[in-house]
């Protein structure tokens, strides 16, 4: 009876260690297409303590009243800049490696836009963040939702568990 007792305690004990120190996500919409597709589950990190440029993070919309899934772009203090398509940070120009080219044509194609990024230019405040979907052209994020704060954050990273084809840290 002891035996089961501690087996009991250790495995709630594991159950608790395991949800305060991960988040299960599903994405839902196209948001982060070519990245994350819609129905895709992930396991993401509440540990968002370090936050980095094109981090994908889980967070908390008060304007949606909603959890949404976006990239981080900008960092406290800095200015992002796109122009032809072009992310600028303070300045110089900061290639964007995770986007599909492909992808980016066919979009730009499909909604008959000359830019995947309509050109814009923000400077963050200290405690700001900036946020973006990878799908550009169909992504509510800091263009209409206006800046992020560490409070808003969920989590980040992760790993995608199902479909298993796709299984895989998110990047």
């Amino acid at each position: 009876m002891k035996k089961k007792v501690i087996a009991v305690i250790a495995v709630l004990a594991l159950v608790v260690l395991v949800r305060s120190c991960l988040l299960p996500v599903t994405v839902s919409g196209t948001s982060m297409e070519s990245t994350l597709q819609d129905g895709e589950f992930a396991i993401m990190s509440r540990d968002f303590s370090v936050i980095k440029r094109f981090d994908i993070v889980v967070l908390s919309s008060e304007t949606l009243k909603e959890t949404i899934i976006k990239r981080v772009i900008g960092l406290p203090g800095e200015t992002i800049e796109y122009k032809n398509d072009k992310l600028y940070v303070n300045g110089k120009y900061v290639k964007e490696t995770f986007l599909d080219q492909s992808f980016k044509e066919q979009k730009k194609r499909e909604m008959e836009s000359p830019l995947f990024t309509n050109n814009f230019k923000v400077t963050l405040k200290k405690g700001e963040y900036y946020v973006l979907g990878d799908n550009r052209l169909n992504s509510v994020d800091s263009r209409a939702l206006g800046t992020f704060t560490i409070k808003d954050f969920k989590a980040r990273g992760g790993i995608i568990l199902y479909p298993f084809n796709k299984m895989g840290r998110t990047e």
